[in-house]
């Protein structure tokens, strides 16, 4: 999920190889990571991103991707996409950031209905 920064930090890696050391994933023990885990990811994420090259004024926040606003998120994703090694054909950094705001909108679609039904319980 994106919101737990696991796919963003392998995204990373995959522009610029282990650009993010170390990336907090789920267990089969443990299947929900932590929001401190989270966050750590998500923080190692932008990090990553700067040092890459992604201009500070494209950067999204840490709450843009734990809360789900893929506007943010998504133009994060444009820059560093854009940054990607010419393996990745321009239709194919197309796609994957069209996905990632796909998977953004889902998520926050559910977690809206969870907070309605949970508020109504």
């Amino acid at each position: 999920a994106l919101t737990d920064g696991v796919v963003l930090c392998h995204l990373a890696n995959h522009v610029r190889p282990r650009s993010v050391p170390s990336i907090h994933v789920p267990s089969p023990a443990v299947p929900k990571l932590t929001m401190a885990k989270c966050r750590r990811n998500v923080e190692n994420f932008l990090e990553a991103c700067r040092r890459i090259g992604v201009p500070q004024d494209r950067l999204c926040s840490v709450g843009d991707v734990l809360e789900g606003k893929g506007g943010g998120v998504y133009g994060t994703l444009q820059v560093l996409l854009s940054m990607a090694p010419p393996t990745l054909s321009p239709s194919l950094q197309v796609q994957m950031a069209g996905f990632a705001l796909f998977y953004l909108s889902v998520m926050s679609a559910l977690c809206a209905i969870y907070v309605h039904l949970a508020l109504h319980a």
